[in-house]
Protein backbone atom coordinates (compact mmCIF):
# COMPACT_ATOMS: atom_id res chain seq x y z
CA UNK A 1 0.00 0.00 0.00
CA UNK A 2 2.98 2.20 0.98
CA UNK A 3 4.50 1.54 -2.39
CA UNK A 4 1.53 2.24 -4.57
CA UNK A 5 0.95 5.71 -2.79
CA UNK A 6 4.60 6.71 -2.93
CA UNK A 7 4.50 5.42 -6.77
CA UNK A 8 0.98 7.69 -6.99
CA UNK A 9 2.62 10.45 -5.52
CA UNK A 10 5.57 10.38 -7.71
CA UNK A 11 3.35 10.67 -10.64
CA UNK A 12 1.31 13.45 -9.13
CA UNK A 13 4.94 14.75 -8.57
CA UNK A 14 6.25 14.53 -12.70
CA UNK A 15 2.68 16.00 -13.71
CA UNK A 16 2.57 19.27 -11.40
CA UNK A 17 6.09 19.94 -12.84
CA UNK A 18 5.54 19.15 -16.33
CA UNK A 19 2.44 21.27 -16.31
CA UNK A 20 4.52 23.71 -14.13
CA UNK A 21 7.16 23.72 -17.29
CA UNK A 22 4.52 23.43 -19.87
CA UNK A 23 3.03 27.09 -18.51
CA UNK A 24 5.74 28.32 -18.37
CA UNK A 25 6.97 27.69 -21.49
CA UNK A 26 3.88 29.68 -23.33
CA UNK A 27 5.19 33.36 -24.48
CA UNK A 28 2.79 36.07 -25.60
CA UNK A 29 2.56 36.60 -29.02
CA UNK A 30 0.11 39.78 -29.83
CA UNK A 31 0.07 43.35 -30.23
CA UNK A 32 0.39 46.48 -27.16
CA UNK A 33 -1.48 50.15 -28.52
CA UNK A 34 -0.08 53.04 -26.78
CA UNK A 35 -1.31 56.62 -26.66
CA UNK A 36 1.55 59.56 -26.33
CA UNK A 37 1.03 62.42 -24.56
CA UNK A 38 3.40 65.48 -23.92
CA UNK A 39 3.33 68.16 -21.30
CA UNK A 40 6.02 69.88 -19.46
CA UNK A 41 7.69 72.64 -21.43
CA UNK A 42 7.19 71.66 -25.25
CA UNK A 43 5.20 74.15 -26.03
CA UNK A 44 1.51 73.09 -27.85
CA UNK A 45 2.47 73.86 -31.58
CA UNK A 46 5.44 71.62 -30.95
CA UNK A 47 3.18 68.90 -28.97
CA UNK A 48 0.41 68.77 -31.83
CA UNK A 49 3.44 67.97 -34.55
CA UNK A 50 4.51 65.28 -32.50
CA UNK A 51 3.46 61.10 -33.09
CA UNK A 52 0.62 59.95 -31.08
CA UNK A 53 0.14 56.46 -31.30
CA UNK A 54 2.81 53.42 -30.80
CA UNK A 55 2.13 50.10 -31.93
CA UNK A 56 4.26 46.81 -30.57
CA UNK A 57 4.31 43.81 -31.86
CA UNK A 58 5.03 40.61 -29.46
CA UNK A 59 6.67 37.31 -30.43
CA UNK A 60 7.85 35.36 -28.00
CA UNK A 61 11.20 37.35 -27.25
CA UNK A 62 11.23 39.45 -30.28
CA UNK A 63 9.46 42.60 -30.34
CA UNK A 64 8.73 45.36 -33.44
CA UNK A 65 8.31 48.77 -32.34
CA UNK A 66 6.56 50.73 -34.70
CA UNK A 67 5.80 54.86 -34.04
CA UNK A 68 3.62 56.12 -37.29
CA UNK A 69 5.08 59.98 -38.38
CA UNK A 70 2.99 60.82 -41.41
CA UNK A 71 5.40 60.34 -44.72
CA UNK A 72 8.18 58.95 -42.37
CA UNK A 73 8.01 55.37 -40.96
CA UNK A 74 10.69 53.59 -38.97
CA UNK A 75 10.34 50.24 -37.29
CA UNK A 76 12.65 48.89 -34.97
CA UNK A 77 12.97 45.10 -34.73
CA UNK A 78 14.57 42.97 -31.68
CA UNK A 79 15.28 39.50 -31.07
CA UNK A 80 16.20 38.65 -27.72
CA UNK A 81 16.68 34.78 -28.76
CA UNK A 82 19.65 36.01 -31.39
CA UNK A 83 20.32 38.98 -29.86
CA UNK A 84 20.03 41.21 -32.97
CA UNK A 85 18.26 44.54 -34.27
CA UNK A 86 17.22 45.80 -37.50
CA UNK A 87 15.70 49.24 -38.19
CA UNK A 88 13.20 49.52 -40.90
CA UNK A 89 13.36 53.13 -42.33
CA UNK A 90 10.41 54.21 -44.94
CA UNK A 91 11.26 57.63 -45.30
CA UNK A 92 8.40 58.89 -48.26
CA UNK A 93 8.63 55.45 -50.37
CA UNK A 94 12.42 55.40 -49.94
CA UNK A 95 12.82 51.48 -47.91
CA UNK A 96 16.15 50.97 -46.30
CA UNK A 97 17.02 48.58 -43.65
CA UNK A 98 20.21 48.29 -41.08
CA UNK A 99 21.00 45.58 -39.15
CA UNK A 100 22.46 45.43 -35.70
CA UNK A 101 24.35 42.15 -35.00
CA UNK A 102 24.98 40.69 -31.34
CA UNK A 103 28.88 42.06 -31.14
CA UNK A 104 27.61 45.88 -32.25
CA UNK A 105 24.66 45.68 -29.58
CA UNK A 106 26.90 44.39 -26.87
CA UNK A 107 29.65 47.28 -27.94
CA UNK A 108 26.46 49.71 -27.31
CA UNK A 109 25.81 48.12 -24.35
CA UNK A 110 29.11 48.43 -22.71
CA UNK A 111 29.34 51.96 -23.93
CA UNK A 112 26.37 53.11 -21.85
CA UNK A 113 25.43 54.41 -18.84
CA UNK A 114 24.49 50.99 -16.60
CA UNK A 115 21.21 51.37 -15.65
CA UNK A 116 20.17 51.59 -12.19
CA UNK A 117 16.39 49.74 -12.07
CA UNK A 118 14.58 50.24 -8.52
CA UNK A 119 11.77 47.97 -8.24
CA UNK A 120 8.70 48.66 -5.87
CA UNK A 121 6.03 47.50 -4.36
CA UNK A 122 3.76 49.82 -6.02
CA UNK A 123 1.12 48.43 -8.15
CA UNK A 124 -1.67 49.95 -11.27
CA UNK A 125 -3.74 48.18 -13.88
CA UNK A 126 -3.02 49.54 -17.23
CA UNK A 127 -4.66 47.69 -20.54
CA UNK A 128 -6.36 45.27 -18.25
CA UNK A 129 -2.96 43.77 -16.52
CA UNK A 130 -1.60 44.43 -12.95
CA UNK A 131 1.75 46.41 -13.64
CA UNK A 132 4.42 46.89 -11.25
CA UNK A 133 6.27 50.20 -10.88
CA UNK A 134 9.96 50.19 -11.44
CA UNK A 135 11.85 53.38 -11.58
CA UNK A 136 14.86 52.86 -14.76
CA UNK A 137 17.21 55.48 -13.95
CA UNK A 138 20.22 56.46 -16.45
CA UNK A 139 23.45 58.51 -15.43
CA UNK A 140 25.37 60.16 -17.90
CA UNK A 141 27.45 63.12 -18.11
CA UNK A 142 26.60 63.79 -14.33
CA UNK A 143 22.72 63.97 -15.15
CA UNK A 144 20.96 61.18 -13.97
CA UNK A 145 17.33 60.54 -16.36
CA UNK A 146 14.75 58.69 -14.46
CA UNK A 147 11.82 56.83 -16.30
CA UNK A 148 8.78 55.81 -13.69
CA UNK A 149 7.59 52.89 -15.76
CA UNK A 150 4.60 50.20 -15.07
CA UNK A 151 5.41 47.06 -16.76
CA UNK A 152 3.87 43.20 -16.56
CA UNK A 153 5.94 40.07 -16.81
CA UNK A 154 2.98 38.27 -18.62
CA UNK A 155 3.80 40.06 -22.22
CA UNK A 156 7.79 39.15 -21.49
CA UNK A 157 10.65 39.40 -20.07
CA UNK A 158 14.10 40.51 -19.53
CA UNK A 159 15.63 38.62 -22.88
CA UNK A 160 12.04 40.81 -25.18
CA UNK A 161 13.92 43.95 -23.90
CA UNK A 162 16.99 42.78 -24.94
CA UNK A 163 19.55 45.81 -26.45
CA UNK A 164 16.28 48.03 -26.12
CA UNK A 165 14.74 51.16 -24.57
CA UNK A 166 14.36 49.45 -21.43
CA UNK A 167 17.28 47.16 -21.32
CA UNK A 168 17.29 44.75 -18.34
CA UNK A 169 13.66 45.39 -17.17
CA UNK A 170 12.47 42.18 -16.45
CA UNK A 171 8.81 43.00 -17.94
CA UNK A 172 6.93 44.77 -20.70
CA UNK A 173 6.24 48.34 -20.02
CA UNK A 174 2.85 49.62 -20.83
CA UNK A 175 3.34 53.01 -19.21
CA UNK A 176 5.81 54.89 -19.36
CA UNK A 177 7.12 58.53 -18.38
CA UNK A 178 9.98 60.08 -19.87
CA UNK A 179 11.29 63.03 -19.11
CA UNK A 180 14.06 64.94 -21.02
CA UNK A 181 16.67 67.62 -19.30
CA UNK A 182 14.94 70.11 -20.88
CA UNK A 183 11.58 69.82 -18.57
CA UNK A 184 9.84 68.19 -21.76
CA UNK A 185 7.69 64.90 -20.31
CA UNK A 186 6.59 62.26 -22.58
CA UNK A 187 3.79 59.65 -21.10
CA UNK A 188 3.26 56.41 -23.17
CA UNK A 189 0.34 54.73 -22.29
CA UNK A 190 -1.23 51.15 -23.37
CA UNK A 191 -4.63 51.86 -24.23
CA UNK A 192 -5.46 47.97 -25.80
CA UNK A 193 -3.68 44.11 -25.79
CA UNK A 194 -4.86 41.77 -28.50
CA UNK A 195 -3.51 38.25 -28.29
CA UNK A 196 -3.08 36.34 -31.67
CA UNK A 197 -2.33 37.81 -35.46
CA UNK A 198 1.05 38.38 -35.00
CA UNK A 199 3.23 35.47 -36.79
CA UNK A 200 6.80 34.89 -36.98
CA UNK A 201 7.13 36.34 -40.26
CA UNK A 202 6.10 39.88 -38.79
CA UNK A 203 9.85 40.04 -37.98
CA UNK A 204 11.48 39.70 -41.83
CA UNK A 205 12.81 42.17 -43.61
CA UNK A 206 10.33 43.09 -46.30
CA UNK A 207 11.85 42.40 -49.83
CA UNK A 208 11.33 45.84 -51.25
CA UNK A 209 13.66 47.16 -48.62
CA UNK A 210 17.37 47.46 -49.86
CA UNK A 211 20.17 47.36 -46.93
CA UNK A 212 22.14 50.57 -46.27
CA UNK A 213 25.37 50.78 -47.38
CA UNK A 214 28.45 50.86 -44.31
CA UNK A 215 28.57 54.69 -44.85
CA UNK A 216 25.07 55.52 -45.22
CA UNK A 217 24.80 53.53 -41.76
CA UNK A 218 27.20 55.47 -40.21
CA UNK A 219 25.45 58.96 -40.86
CA UNK A 220 22.21 57.31 -39.61
CA UNK A 221 23.75 56.64 -36.45
CA UNK A 222 25.33 59.72 -36.28
CA UNK A 223 21.95 61.72 -36.54
CA UNK A 224 20.53 59.39 -34.09
CA UNK A 225 23.23 60.16 -31.19
CA UNK A 226 22.60 64.08 -32.24
CA UNK A 227 25.72 64.34 -34.32
CA UNK A 228 26.40 66.91 -37.00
Amino acid sequence: MKKAISAFVIIMTVGIVCGLNSFAQKKFKGVVNYTIAYSGTIDPATAAQQPKLMILSIYENKQKMNIPMGPVNIDIITDGDNKTSTTLLDIMGEKKYYKMTTEEIEKQISESPEPVITYKDETKTVAGYVCKKAEYSVTQDDETSTSVVYYTEELGGEMLNYGGQFNKLKGVALEYVVTTPDGIITTFTATEVKKGKVKDTDFLIPDDYTELTAEEKEQMKQQLNGQE
